[in-house]
């Protein structure tokens, strides 16, 4: 489940430029750049903010930036688009601090995009704390420490990060960099299992069935995996499907688990089908 995950905060972007100003003989000029984001024709509004970043605002840098970024109004380009992350970043600008890390790691320039992930790592950007995690967890551009990557993962897990909350669950299961605990463990997968997370769901599946941190229950394993199933987790239809088969937590259904193992088409689904036309169970 190790993925860079990159996400635009355009809420964060387009919150208005506009400023006050004592002066009451403001020029219309001046006044028209004040209001960069009442300006509905797409390349003057461009050209408002980037009038506005040239004298340093670091909100319109940010935009224009942007803009560049995914090749809104102008063409797409990263070069420029970094440039003027920079310049925001320079100025602890964290959503640019983000943004141009994460371009870096595009690039796969660790060592960049760590000076920037740990700038707004400390400015509390759970995004950032997440991603530099993945850095040492995998230990690209940096000595491979699961203590560390953990420390990141739960502070990005108490900000509410999904991901981080599952990656924390999963170092907790493991004993990475943390002794292992199968009881807090389950306690963060089930935070995003109620937030309807698919691996959250075929996690609280898999301890219910296997006892981890819990008693085993197996009516209680097929309530989450049902659940994950409906969403299309794989995973979770092939334990249905085992389910089905040996009646665990379920009345034998030979024709259910055959659909299941079908629809699910992963290996041990192969396997089971395989198993069970052995058995003469299905055709």
């Amino acid at each position: 489940m190790k993925f860079l995950n990159i996400i635009l905060l355009s809420s964060l972007l387009f919150t208005g430029c506009s400023q006050s100003t004592s002066n009451n003989k403001i020029s219309s000029f001046e006044k028209k750049i004040t209001e960069c984001k009442v300006i509905k024709n797409k390349k003057e509004n461009f050209n408002c903010y980037l009038k506005k970043a040239e004298k340093g605002d670091i909100e319109s840098q940010r935009i224009i930036a942007y803009y560049f970024d995914v090749g809104e109004i102008v063409s797409k380009d990263i070069s420029k688009a970094n440039m003027w992350f920079t310049k925001a970043a320079m100025q602890n600008d964290v959503y640019s601090q983000r943004k141009l890390a994460l371009n870096y790691l595009i690039k796969k320039d660790y060592k960049n995009a760590i000076i920037w992930l740990e700038k707004a790592s400390n400015q509390n950007d759970k995004v950032a704390s997440r991603e530099l995690g993945y850095l040492y967890d995998q230990g690209f551009g940096v000595k491979k420490d699961k203590k560390i990557a953990f420390k990141l993962f739960e502070k990005a897990a108490l900000q509410g990060d999904v991901i981080s909350q599952n990656e924390v669950g999963f170092y907790y299961e493991m004993g990475w960099g943390v002794a292992k605990d199968y009881k807090k463990a389950l306690q963060w997968y089930i935070q995003t299992a109620k937030k309807e997370n698919i691996y959250g769901l075929d996690k609280m599946g898999y301890f219910n069935a296997k006892g981890y941190g819990v008693v085993k229950n197996y009516n209680e394993s097929f309530k989450w995996f049902k659940k994950s199933a409906l969403k299309g987790s794989r995973y979770a239809m092939s334990w249905l499907g085992y389910q089905y088969e040996m009646g665990y937590g379920i009345d034998k259904n030979y024709t259910k688990a055959k659909a299941l193992y079908e629809k699910s088409g992963s290996d041990f689904s192969k396997s089971r089908l395989k198993v069970m036309r052995e058995k003469r169970l299905i055709k």
